[in-house]
């Protein structure tokens, strides 16, 4: 098994848009053939929040058009947030289902935070597994 990391450790107090991605080799002229890939693991720490009701969601996205546009692919189990500390590890499929003109598949990890808590935090990392 190979591993290539898609979003270093850092630490986050709100919803992010984008982040670093990695680019996958893609089929070209319509064939929607793609190598195997095991999955995008999300190793997270220091979730919590001091109160309200806070929940962390991890998601893949995909772009087929270079950044252009971005597709979510699969999201992990929610985390629930209390003002106890919660770590764990996610692993999310990484199934690219179309064919990429460009020859490349564009892949990035994000959180995303919902709900209404008070001072949440998050530190991660995610890696794809081939």
């Amino acid at each position: 098994m190979a591993i290539t990391e898609i979003v270093g450790k850092h630490s986050i107090t709100a919803s992010e848009t984008s982040n670093p991605f990695v680019v996958l080799p893609g089929p070209v002229s319509g064939i929607a053939t793609y190598a195997p890939y095991q999955g995008a693991r999300v190793t997270y720490q220091n979730a919590q929040q001091a109160s309200g009701s806070g929940v962390w969601t991890f998601s893949v996205l995909i772009s087929y058009n270079r950044g252009g546009s971005w597709q979510t692919n699969s999201s992990g189990p929610p985390i629930t947030l209390t003002s106890t500390e919660q770590l764990g590890e996610q692993v999310l499929p990484v199934s690219p289902n179309q064919p990429t003109d460009s020859g490349q598949i564009w892949v990035q990890v994000i959180a995303t935070l919902s709900g209404s808590p008070v001072t949440p935090t998050l530190a991660y990392r995610a890696d794809l597994l081939t």
